[in-house]
């Protein structure tokens, strides 16, 4: 049977260099980031031979800066049953390329974000106007050559947002951390997704100790600016002078509030809002890191869950995932707990029965409770004010 072993596919500007490259390699490193920070790929070559300074960074390509260079992590028999396991890290530019001797060495940076990209180059002045968020995304997306996903049931409307010199991406983010939405560039594609939909996704993966391969753990805590059991999100607007405001709180122990003052424009979208900031917070609470061996399941936004370590057990979700070859196959995570938090229903007043002055004047009126003390004695056991119904009794009869 074929042994187990790791293989990478990789091609620099549409040529490819699998057999150059796993010949020469003396390591990979692919870094794969759930939001906010770009993917990126690092490759460093024995280039004792010149291949990679004369021959496939010369020869075959003139514009090094920026070249696409894309990779794909193969491993081979994983599950020992004749079947590959594949991690395709997708689209990169380089970046950044270096060269020491003796030895003769190439290093190679790539992101996922091209250097000369005006998504993130060119500073731009627009207002926004009675808009969604998911077509802000795509109207970026097209001007700057990316696809968009939209991954989110929240979308926020604006009546106007003002983008005021600042590139499309960070403009972009800063959008989408204000309404609680995450942001991912990967494959040339712009992602905009919600983190709980991805915590909410059943975990495909176990990593247990005493079971799993495992050669580094690490857990901590922080309950700083992180265990809240309820939100409020309070905003008035400055031109109509009109306040949203609402409240998300926690089933469970009682812990701290959280206070924001953040532009909404409904209190539906306050309370979306605080939903999605106590999370924030909260999701901050527990984490957790891991080097392993190397396994093409383990990639950002993927959640796992985590065995054998008692206080720290539970399901966690991947911040981070570092895939690393060189003389073997390691991936090494970040992750931070998940928490099964449900919102904390209020309690509806019961309903009494019980019927109004007004109802009961008029129901004595007919005759329905009797006469003197009777009609007292009743009225009471009932649970009502007999001097105020029988004062309504008189006002109405005179």
């Amino acid at each position: 049977m074929n042994a187990r072993r790791t293989k990478i596919q990789i091609s620099f500007g549409g040529k490819d260099a699998t057999l150059d490259v796993n010949k020469y390699l003396g390591s990979l490193t692919y870094t794969d980031n759930d939001k906010d920070k770009a993917d990126d790929l690092q490759l460093n070559l024995d280039d004792k031979d010149g291949i990679w300074l004369n021959d496939w960074l010369v020869k075959n390509n003139k514009d090094i800066k920026g070249m696409e260079l894309e990779a794909v992590i193969v491993q081979k028999n994983f599950d020992s049953d004749g079947n590959d396991k594949v991690l395709n890290c997708g689209v990169f530019y380089i970046d950044d390329m270096g060269f020491t001797s003796p030895p003769s060495k190439v290093s190679i940076k790539a992101m996922s974000i091209p250097y000369t990209s005006t998504l993130k180059t060119q500073k731009k002045s627009k207002a926004w106007e009675n808009i969604k968020l998911s077509k802000i995304a795509n109207e970026i997306g097209a001007a700057n050559g990316f696809k968009v996903m939209f991954e989110s049931k929240f979308d926020p409307v604006y009546k106007r947002l003002e983008q005021l010199s600042e590139s499309d991406i960070v403009f972009l983010k800063k959008a989408c951390d204000n309404a609680g939405i995450a942001l991912k560039v990967t494959a040339k594609t712009i992602v905009l997704f919600s983190a709980s939909d991805y915590e909410k996704k059943k975990a495909p993966v176990k990593i247990e100790r005493g079971i799993t391969s495992i050669s580094k753990a690490n857990f901590g805590t922080s309950f700083h600016d992180a265990a809240y059991s309820e939100c409020r999100v309070k905003y008035t607007d400055p031109n109509t002078k009109q306040t949203f405001e609402a409240t998300y709180k926690l089933d469970g122990e009682k812990k701290q509030k959280l206070e924001v003052n953040e532009k909404v424009s409904s209190n539906a979208e306050a309370k979306v809002l605080a939903e999605k900031r106590l999370k924030e917070k909260n999701s901050q609470e527990y984490k957790a890191s891991f080097t392993l061996a190397g396994d093409t399941r383990l990639v950002a936004g993927v959640t796992v869950d985590v065995l054998g370590y008692g206080f720290f057990d539970g399901k966690y979700i991947i911040e981070s995932a570092t895939h690393t070859i060189s003389k073997g196959y390691k991936t090494s995570i970040k992750l931070r707990k998940v928490f099964e938090e449900t919102e904390k229903k209020e309690e509806k007043p019961k309903a009494t029965g019980k019927k109004s002055i007004a109802e009961l004047a008029k129901e004595v009126i007919q005759g329905k409770w009797g006469n003197g003390t009777d009609r007292k004695n009743r009225l009471a056991k009932a649970g009502y004010n007999y001097s105020a119904v029988q004062a309504e009794v008189n006002r109405i009869l005179l």
